[in-house]
């Protein structure tokens, strides 16, 4: 019996060696799980349920939150290295404000997700301002281009102009349901 244990406690040592040898010198590295996470306003809410692989923390999203209510959760959340993917739903509440912080913003979320790609989509537009449609349609394009020039990758789909709030937040539109399409090809 003795002589079995000994020898099952040799071949255990030669298979980690082996593991050790093969993980260290063939460059064999462990990989992340990839972990997707949607962050911000009402719609990162909304879209985020409709997502498969994707995370959408409730102290990270919550309707109503412009940028610095995002920046502010950020900064008491905690930082998570095995996030692969941000998604970012923000700047409907503040009405695509050309005072955001988005640097910052993007700064805290380089910071708190270091080995996440960010990715963001426009939301909604049009049922809460009183402003002609070109000039609502301006503000949004300005706003998200902002984004783009910190590297950040605009998504392809967006929600677009409402006339309602319903509308806006409905997850069955065909502007909500091309996103949602896009996220989840994205997350898979």
């Amino acid at each position: 019996m003795r002589k079995q244990s000994n020898t099952l406690i040799k071949l255990g040592l030669i298979i980690t060696a082996i593991i050790l040898f093969a993980n260290k010198f063939l460059g064999n590295k462990p990989t992340l799980v990839q972990k997707s996470l949607i962050v911000g306003d009402s719609h990162a809410v909304g879209i985020g349920s409709r997502i498969k692989n994707a995370i959408t923390d409730p102290l990270i999203a919550k309707g109503g939150w412009r940028v610095s209510d995002l920046i502010r959760a950020l900064n008491n959340y905690p930082k998570k290295a095995d996030v692969t993917k941000v998604i970012i739903s923000i700047g409907t509440n503040g009405q695509f404000n050309k005072n955001d912080n988005i640097n910052s913003l993007v700064v805290t979320l380089k910071n708190k997700f270091p080995n996440a790609k960010l990715y963001v989509y426009g939301g909604s537009y049009g049922w809460s301002l009183p402003k002609d449609k070109t000039t609502l349609e301006n503000l949004f394009n300005a706003y998200y281009k902002r984004f783009k020039d910190l590297g950040v990758t605009m998504l392809n789909n967006r929600l677009g102009y409402f006339t309602t709030d319903a509308g806006a937040h409905s997850v069955s539109s065909p502007s909500a349901k091309a996103l949602i399409n896009e996220i989840n090809n994205l997350v898979n």
